[in-house]
């Protein structure tokens, strides 16, 4: 007689420091202090049991599916990690101090918002095509750390061409492409270093992770949260044994 049975293990590792790699990347990078990670693995093994004799024993065991999901909320979340988190990616470029003189906007209208080709902006002088200069908060306003330009509407610059000049601070420009995934491959370390017990690394070599929708963003430069739920994969370049969840504990 055959018959299938399904045998679950809960893990929940408890609170320490979350490192992640995209499937394409070579090192982890740091992804946030996390309170809680919980892992689970469900098999359905396929039991056959003999029952010739007196007494019924089971004389096979077939494992016909393995299933494994984490879940887990990370905390610290900064503008690098932050695209990651919405599977999307971050591209980071430099700009450098300088000045640039009578930048071009043409046919403006009111009401509307241009961009300056810097961000960072100071000593921001408005001329039209005739050398005009304009005052600002009357006939024009400026976001000075993004660089951009908003004309008032029914004003004097309406329908006219600029010759803007202005310096340019020194800064680094993180650009972020967010949510062109649902859901991405990365793997996990989790470590953990409590006061009581032994020092513990966990690494999940193949996840595929996708927001819960629980989340809550709070100061890209200083911290947020974040909630993830996940299907453990396995991988086929790890020995077996070492093909879902791996963990090292030291001491």
């Amino acid at each position: 007689m055959a018959v299938n049975r399904d045998f679950t293990k809960n893990y929940n590792l408890q609170g320490g420091e979350l490192y992640i790699k995209l499937s394409n990347e070579t090192n982890f990078r740091y992804f946030g202090q996390t309170n809680e990670f919980k892992l689970n693995f469900k098999s359905t093994k396929l039991e056959h049991k003999n029952s010739e004799g007196n007494t019924i024993v089971t004389d096979m065991e077939v494992t016909k599916e393995v299933e494994s999901n984490v879940s887990f909320t990370t905390d610290d979340l900064n503008k690098e990690t932050l695209a990651i988190a919405f599977s999307g990616t971050a591209t980071v470029v430099s700009q450098s101090a300088g000045s640039i003189t009578d930048e071009v906007i043409a046919g403006v209208a009111g009401g509307l918002v241009y961009e300056l080709s810097k961000n960072k902006v100071s000593n921001v002088i408005v001329k039209d095509s005739d050398d005009n200069e304009y005052e600002e908060n009357v006939d024009y306003s400026i976001n000075y750390i993004f660089g951009t330009i908003e004309i008032t509407t029914g004003g004097a610059l309406d329908s006219k061409d600029l010759k803007i000049s202005f310096d340019h601070d020194a800064t680094k420009i993180t650009n972020l492409s967010s949510l062109d995934e649902t859901s991405r491959e990365f793997s996990l370390k989790f470590v953990s270093n409590p006061q009581n017990g032994q020092p513990k690394q966990t690494t999940v070599h193949k996840v595929r992770l996708a927001m819960n929708g629980d989340y809550a963003l709070k100061d890209l430069d200083k911290y947020g949260s974040i909630a993830f739920d996940g299907k453990v994969l396995k991988d086929d370049t790890k020995p077996d044994g070492k093909q879902f969840v791996e963990t090292v504990i030291i001491g």
